[in-house]
């Protein structure tokens, strides 16, 4: 089955109050879909961080920054973008890059 890498940024600071009730409904998704055997992985960032480019290094903008990247597995766009609709993060200002992951050959066993 296809991978798609979901990229997680902000639209917006969320309050504190509702942080925690964000971070289990996130986790508790995560999990279901651990459960059903299509997440591959997943990466909360930290904040801060850095931009490197050919110019040079810049801090990266909070606004601008990736919160975390999740890969799970669809059996195709549609199928993925409809796993990242369901995310609980959305009504807590996210918003979801769903991201096809190529296909590479495997190294040897």
């Amino acid at each position: 089955m296809p991978e798609f890498a979901f990229l997680f940024r902000p639209t917006h600071a969320v309050a504190s109050a509702d942080l925690p009730k964000r971070n289990t409904a996130a986790r508790d998704w995560a999990l279901a879909r651990r459960r059903e055997g299509i997440l591959r992985s997943a990466s909360p960032l930290e904040d801060g961080g850095v931009s490197v480019g050919a110019h040079g290094v810049t801090p990266v903008a909070p606004e601008h920054a990736v919160g975390a990247v999740l890969v799970l597995a669809a059996k195709d766009l549609d199928a993925a973008v409809a796993l990242a609709k369901s995310h609980p993060g959305l009504a807590y200002g996210a918003e979801v890059d769903v991201r096809p992951v190529k296909a590479v050959a495997l190294p040897p066993p």
